[in-house]
């Protein structure tokens, strides 16, 4: 009995921690429309054009002209297959989150959001790593996308941390899941050279999370240049796991 019981607090410990934000789930591939590039020849500025449109109307109305700056500075190679043609379009659209408002990027009046959407095509964008998973595009289009390597994004994930370089423009963070594990990660993000530089990154334990905390909670500046984030788990010695520590990190 007294076994029993046990089983039952740790499976409902477990389902308690659960990462309550991994809620969109991945689109399921159409593999038909994948065959039908694959056996014939389909203009890729067609195919193109095509997602656009279901884009502009189904997805984000309203923010035409946003979408189609995004289209045609990640989306233009023509060499390159389009990755939406592969979805079926039904489940993309129950699957999209709608924009998060984030605050000002930059030090004026402007307000900025972010929506995510799965990769536009198969091929790297210059200076990007050869990442093929979501990515975060702000309105203001003068910032460049976050590409990532997970298909666990959500707008929610990015929030600003304020201007730590001082150069006028808040550095962001990011809130990284793996989709499953307990185990997350949070990065720092510095617009340089027209890119977003991975310029800090800590790890935590969900198990040990101060409930009801922003994700900006775990990053602090503490002064021009300089900053530290919070980690709670030390993955490298299991005699530290929970332990706060806070990492420094200077630009």
């Amino acid at each position: 009995m007294l076994k029993a019981s046990l089983v039952i607090i740790t499976v409902l410990f477990f389902v308690s921690c659960k990462d309550k934000t991994q809620k969109v789930p991945t689109p399921k591939i159409n593999m038909a429309a994948k065959t039908e590039i694959k056996n014939t020849t389909i203009d890729a500025n067609q195919v193109k054009a095509t997602d656009y449109v279901f884009f502009s109307d189904s997805i984000l109305h309203g923010h035409k002209a946003i979408l189609k700056y995004y289209f045609t500075k990640y989306g233009s190679d023509t060499s390159c297959s389009s990755y939406w043609h592969f979805y079926d379009k039904r489940e993309v659209k129950e699957n999209f989150e709608k924009l998060t408002f984030i605050g000002s990027t930059k030090n004026n009046s402007t307000k900025d959001s972010v929506f995510v959407l799965e990769p536009l095509n198969y091929c790297k964008q210059v200076g990007e790593k050869d990442f093929d998973g979501q990515a975060y595009y702000f309105t203001d289009t003068t910032l460049p996308r976050l590409q990532t390597d997970s298909y666990c994004c959500h707008p929610s994930s990015i929030f600003l941390v304020g201007d730590i370089d001082e150069d006028g423009i808040s550095e962001i963070g990011q809130y990284y899941s793996s989709c499953a594990s307990h185990y997350k990660s949070l990065y720092v993000y510095s617009l340089k050279n027209k890119m977003w530089k991975q310029v800090g990154h800590c790890v935590y334990d969900l198990f040990y999370m101060d409930i009801g905390k922003p994700f900006s909670y775990f990053v602090r500046k503490t002064a021009k240049n300089k900053f530290e984030m919070l980690e709670i788990t030390d993955l490298a010695d299991k005699d530290k796991i929970g332990k706060r520590n806070w990492l420094q990190f200077s630009m």
